[in-house]
């Protein structure tokens, strides 16, 4: 998960196949172990204000640095349904205290026993959640009842009072670029703040915080950067991959121009907010797949060759084994 910094997660399913992308071998059994047995990742709101998996020993220094972006973009929302008081966090810090993990409906609930005056409004719980979460008090638990449950972040993962002390803003953010540039290679300060949320300017001050570690490139008419060390190889790219909905590398970048042709772009995201599932063929979009009867059915957009699909039938067969697993 370090790697890639962290993997989009409002569907938690599409982001175990994220993982599978990944790294071979792994099952969708082994990725709920690492979340809720050896807490080894969590999930957490933090790039875009947006649910991510990300290494537990990142959740604090990213949502201390995206927490405030995230809160920023939803503060109308989060006013609206009453949560955005110091009472909510305050409250809803301290039922995780007295009680462990709770779903979020139970936190709500929790919440205005406490004399909190949440809005009668079925997001009014995922909006004290989010806030908690942002705000760097709780993450997400182990479920409870078949619901995500959360606690608090000092319960769930290892204990680290020294966080807030030594969170430093600009060498966060320089260790952001650092990460994400190697993950996503070639990129530029405006994808960084696209991924992130961050501003423009924080982006671009990111970047000049490692600019020795960079090389610049020139890709699509625009300036990039990558690597040093890694010049000329793109990780990831030169492979036949089946990604979920939403994932990391088709929203890693300010648009989709490196990854998906014109003409193909209705398909990979027809509207309304909505990312495909697709097909990766050596670093292009050349198809959309989707679950039919708990097998991938693919439809690439154009006759595959013979080796290309051989090679789709193999990562149809690997996603059934990683849920199966």
């Amino acid at each position: 998960m370090r790697a890639v910094v962290g993997l989009q997660a409002q569907d938690a399913g599409a982001a175990s196949l994220g993982v599978r992308a990944r790294l071979a071998g792994s099952t969708a059994a082994a990725v709920d172990r690492a979340r809720f047995d050896e807490r080894s990742i969590a999930r957490v709101w933090c790039m875009r204000g947006t649910l991510h998996l990300v290494a537990a020993e990142d959740v604090r220094w990213l949502v201390a640095l995206l927490g405030p972006v995230g809160l920023k973009r939803n503060q109308r929302r989060i006013a609206e349904f009453g949560v955005d008081g110091e009472d909510a966090l305050r409250a809803a810090r301290d039922a995780l205290a007295e009680h462990g993990p709770l779903t979020r409906h139970e936190l709500a609930a929790e919440a205005r026993r406490r004399g909190v005056r949440l809005a009668d409004d079925l997001q009014a719980p995922v909006h004290l959640v989010a806030r908690a979460v942002m705000k760097g008090a709780a993450c997400e638990g182990a479920p409870r009842a078949g619901e995500p449950a959360y606690a608090l972040v000092d319960d769930w993962l290892d204990r680290d009072d020294r966080a807030a002390e030594a969170f430093d803003r600009d060498a966060t953010l320089a260790e952001l670029a650092r990460r994400y540039v190697a993950a996503h290679p070639p990129a530029a300060p405006e994808d960084l703040a696209a991924w992130s949320g961050l501003g423009v300017r924080d982006a671009r001050q990111a970047f000049a915080a490692i600019e020795r570690e960079l090389e610049q490139v020139r890709v699509l008419d625009r300036d990039a950067w990558v690597p040093r060390a890694r010049k000329g190889s793109v990780p990831f790219l030169a492979a036949v991959r089946l990604l979920p909905a939403f994932d990391g590398f088709l929203l890693a970048h300010r648009d989709r121009a490196l990854t998906v042709r014109p003409e193909h772009a209705r398909e990979v995201l027809p509207g309304g907010g909505v990312l495909r599932p697709t097909l990766l063929v050596d670093g292009l979009v050349e198809g959309t797949w989707r679950l039919e009867r708990g097998r991938p059915a693919v439809a690439p957009f154009a006759a595959l060759p013979p080796a290309v699909a051989e090679a789709v039938d193999a990562e149809a067969a690997d996603v059934v084994r990683h849920r199966a697993g």
